[in-house]
């Protein structure tokens, strides 16, 4: 998340500073190639990087020539293999790329929408996939008559070479300088999701930007599970310093060592272990819903949500019985907390019959999961808002919505299923999927152009006003609803009736567990 903080400055820092032939920043003058729709300015480089240290500033040094041609993606981050599309990749990766529209000069303070991509903080690229699937021009393309905007896409340090934390690493943090940014907006999906969440939790963030969209953060900010505590995260790196033979005495030979090791090797002593932020007391020290009821968060407007089949149970196991949901329900939670979930959802009364609806054991695992994972989280984190200032200071700044969507173009695993990262297309307007590696020989039709463009609309308002169009209700905690953003029954307010008392209680137990609080 020091990428992120880093790159808010950079950004801040040019998006004054822009004319129509170019970017004029203290480095020189940054080219971009030119679209119908906007000139993108691609592979610009925003920090260096030191194993393990925080990114280096590159603003005092000049281009050669006095200028940059912007016009090739820059390297993604070492990352472990995966089916997706990754191109090239160095551990010199933090590149930002910037998609500006084609308006007169006059334009300097339009605002800006940031992307974070996902990928379990262990793998993705802001150029990942074929077609591009975050491709600001689109976006830029089918923004509204009168609503320009900028946008940022990003690379950040991925997995091991993001996650070590050691006594030996610790040093005096950079300052970082606060600046007026009312038109920048952060927003993300999966880990991205949860970054740009958890971004209102770390130490000098504050002023950086006005807005954070969540979507489908996973591994919600609202649960203490989605972090490791500073116990957890000393006792894994130590382990990689003794895998790695690294275990010198003295601090320089020990980081000399691991600095050394080849990714490969650090994948290897790494192994499977899930990435997760680390609250640390020092960078990050409040996870979000602590540093709210705190009052440490910042003073931002979120906007949250998820899609309705973020969890295709249904899909993948159809005639599900109530013994494989309870075996479901045993695998996810732990042997004290799984049978009062089961009981609690009545579990063990439900029907495997598709037709039985409320009452289908596949339907009720996917509530449970949906529930715990993104649901209660997020009302739990705007509770807290309310619970900490009131309704008078938290009104028109929280905003909820589930999504639903019908990915038949181009043709996916689960056809027609609004699964995770489904709705990635429809916000960029990019007729493509996180996990395409071809181009697709297919296209929207206007339903599904008009619902993409309803969805940028209110993603742009969200940059442009801290807040998306009037239609979409703030949340209220008396009469809690979201936004149901739908291809066929349109854009609707619904009341939000899901009584989280079990998973807040097991939060609450878990935060205690891993933070003392």
């Amino acid at each position: 998340m020091k990428e992120i903080s880093h790159i808010l400055l950079f950004i801040i820092a040019i998006r004054a500073a822009n004319s129509d032939t170019g970017l004029r920043t203290q480095q020189g003058i940054i080219y971009g190639r030119q679209t119908e729709a906007s000139i993108e300015y691609l592979g610009i480089q925003y920090a260096k990087v030191i194993r393990w240290k925080p990114p280096i500033d590159v603003a005092s040094e000049k281009f050669a020539n006095g200028s940059y041609h912007a016009v090739s993606f820059g390297p993604c981050c070492l990352q472990p293999k995966t089916p997706d599309y990754i191109p090239n990749q160095n551990e010199e990766c933090l590149y930002l790329n910037i998609y500006k529209p084609i308006i007169p000069s006059n334009s300097s303070l339009l605002p800006v929408l940031v992307w974070i991509h996902g990928g379990a903080h262990n793998h993705g690229c802001s150029s990942e996939a074929i077609p591009l699937i975050f491709n600001g021009t689109n976006i830029i393309a089918y923004s509204p008559s009168g609503q320009p905007v900028i946008v940022v896409t990003i690379n950040y340090r991925l997995g091991v070479l993001a996650d070590m934390f050691l006594n030996e690493l610790v040093e005096e943090d950079p300052q970082w300088s606060t600046a007026d940014a009312n038109s920048v907006t952060i927003f993300g999906q999966s880990a991205g999701g949860l970054s740009v969440t958890d971004l209102g939790a770390v130490k000098g963030s504050s002023g950086l930007y006005r807005t954070a969209i969540s979507e489908s953060g996973l591994g919600s900010p609202g649960t203490s599970s989605s972090y490791y505590n500073i116990s957890f995260a000393l006792n894994a790196s130590n382990s990689v310093v003794q895998r790695l033979h690294c275990d010198y005495e003295g601090r320089r030979r020990l980081l000399t060592c691991i600095r050394n090791a080849s990714f490969d090797d650090l994948l290897r002593t790494y192994d499977s272990r899930y990435t997760r932020p680390i609250i640390e007391n020092y960078f990050f020290p409040l996870y979000p819903l602590l540093a709210i009821s705190s009052g440490q968060y910042n003073n931002v407007s979120l906007i949250m949500g998820n899609n309705d089949y973020e969890q295709p149970i249904c899909f993948e196991h159809p005639l599900m019985t109530s013994s494989e949901a309870l075996t479901k329900i045993a695998a996810t939670f732990s042997p004290e907390r799984s049978p009062m979930i089961a009981d609690y959802y009545h579990l063990h009364n439900c029907s495997m019959r598709p037709t039985a609806n409320a009452t289908r054991c596949c339907d009720i695992v996917r509530r449970i999961l949906m529930d715990s994972i993104f649901d209660c989280d997020i009302r739990r984190l705007f509770n807290a808002f309310y619970a900490k200032y009131g309704a008078q200071y938290e009104q028109n700044k929280l905003f909820s919505y589930h999504l639903n969507c019908y990915p038949l173009c181009p043709i996916v695993q689960q056809e027609g299923i609004c699964r995770h990262s489904s709705e990635i297309p429809f916000v960029f307007g990019t007729v493509s999927d996180v996990d395409s590696q071809e181009q697709f020989h297919c296209t929207w039709n206007n339903q599904t152009r008009f619902f993409s463009n309803n969805i940028i609309s209110h993603w742009i308002s969200i940059a442009q006003t801290g807040r998306p169009l009037h239609t979409w209700p703030s949340y209220d905690p008396l009469v809690p609803k979201y936004f149901h953003v739908t291809p066929d029954q349109g854009f609707l307010p619904t009341d939000w009736n899901r009584n989280c008392s079990i998973f807040d209680k097991i939060e609450a137990e878990r935060a205690r567990e891993l933070f003392q609080f």
